[in-house]
């Protein structure tokens, strides 16, 4: 920059110096150009100095600019990384689902199985229940003729129960001799049960608590079970039931309806008991053949 100061001013200087001027103007002539030449490089080097800080300011933002761009790469990178990691979420997450939707029709199919395996026993119970309605309005329908007071029929606990008052049946005192209405009686009840193949049929004494009257029998309990045993008879050989599903058994007086202590009591108490319900054997046959 001096030296382009200098070429600037040299022809001002020889211009003054060629036109013969006092030794002092020349004096004061070079003063001030030194002066000025002075004030120049002061302005030189101040201009200098704010390049050279605006060059490392500019180096500086260079830099920032530089490790912001070396940021955005990283930015990007980490982008493009979480992309990847977002799609094989997404292709794990489809892959489960599709898993899981395979998994759940299977399990669908199967709960539909079982669905349709628990409607074909409770289809198999709800027929064996509507037999029991059916029968018990039938032997109702048999049984109308009758004094109402000579019988009960109940339905409870999937079992049928007609019971008979045991003088209408026996004469007094007697194990096996029977009143003709009596037999009649049987014999309709017999007809009906026919006609219910796969129900079982259990024919129980009752008999109160007064002491017996035959020195042959030992007590109420035999007394009663040879009643039941002469009523299945008449069942099995007379009116032709089968032996496979009728039984007897005597109960004597330990499974009163009402006190002992009355006569009203004692008759309720004397009776024989007709209970029917489905055959066990046959029903888990049943239901086994539903479950296969």
């Amino acid at each position: 920059m001096k030296k382009h100061l200098h070429l600037f001013l040299l022809p001002l200087f020889s211009l003054l110096f060629s036109s013969c001027v006092a030794k002092k103007k020349h004096l004061e002539i070079v003063s001030l150009y030194e002066h000025h030449i002075d004030s120049l490089e002061t302005r030189i080097d101040t201009a200098s100095n704010r390049i050279y800080r605006l060059d490392l300011d500019v180096a500086e933002r260079k830099g920032e600019n530089q490790a912001l761009l070396a940021s955005q790469d990283k930015l990007l990178n980490r982008i493009i990384e979480l992309d990847d990691e977002i799609e094989r979420l997404q292709s794990e997450s489809a892959n489960r689902v599709e898993s899981l939707d395979g998994r759940l029709q299977q399990k669908d199919a199967t709960i539909a199985e079982k669905q349709a395996k628990i409607d074909a026993l409770l289809a198999t119970l709800n027929q064996r229940d509507q037999s029991m309605l059916d029968l018990e309005k039938a032997i109702r329908d048999t049984l109308q003729r009758l004094d109402s007071t000579l019988y009960t029929v109940a339905v409870a606990d999937g079992q049928l129960s007609v019971a008979l008052k045991l003088d209408f049946l026996f004469y007094p005192g007697s194990t096996n001799k029977t009143h003709s209405a009596g037999r009649e009686a049987i014999e309709h009840i017999s007809q009906v049960l026919s006609n219910y193949p796969t129900l079982d049929i259990l024919v129980i004494g009752h008999a109160d608590n007064s002491p017996l009257r035959r020195s042959s029998i030992s007590d109420k309990w035999e007394y009663s079970a040879l009643q039941a045993a002469a009523i299945v008879q008449l069942m099995t050989k007379k009116y032709e039931l089968s032996t496979s599903r009728v039984m007897a058994a005597g109960k004597g007086e330990f499974e009163p309806r009402a006190s002992n202590a009355t006569p009203e009591g004692r008759a309720k108490n004397e009776r024989l008991e007709i209970r029917v319900f489905p055959s066990r054997e046959r029903l888990i046959r049943d239901l086994r053949r539903r479950l296969d």
